[in-house]
């Protein structure tokens, strides 16, 4: 294979240098990295079914984690849409005589009150 790049790369190339020196060098890495397959002992036993129980339990909180924060994306979203709907269709005059309405409002219940 290396012959065959060779052949149709330039000399010199660093890509092929590159490649040609790579691979070997993953395949070396990723050989001494994976650890040895052993059997659990039975002392170890109970503590790796601990440990696969606790790991199921917050796989299921995750899931439902995520489930809650995609309700709560798709109600945001809703009240954006609603919001957006709300304050494009109404013009300028009719929302500031409505606050106006609402200012008056507040202003005679504040004065009635002292």
């Amino acid at each position: 294979m290396a012959e065959a790049a060779r052949r149709f790369q330039p000399a010199g190339s660093p890509d092929l240098v590159r490649r040609m020196i790579a691979r070997p060098v993953r395949l070396a890495h990723q050989a001494r990295t994976r650890l040895p397959e052993r059997e659990a002992t039975p002392v170890q036993a109970p503590a790796m079914a601990r440990a696969e129980a606790a790991i199921a339990r917050l796989e299921a909180e995750l899931g439902v984690m995520k489930a809650v924060v995609r309700v709560q994306r798709q109600e945001i979203e809703s009240l954006r849409a609603q919001r957006r709907l709300l304050t494009e269709s109404s013009p300028d005059d009719d929302v500031r005589a409505t606050r106006e309405r609402w200012a008056d409002l507040v202003d005679s219940l504040l004065i009635r009150a002292r």
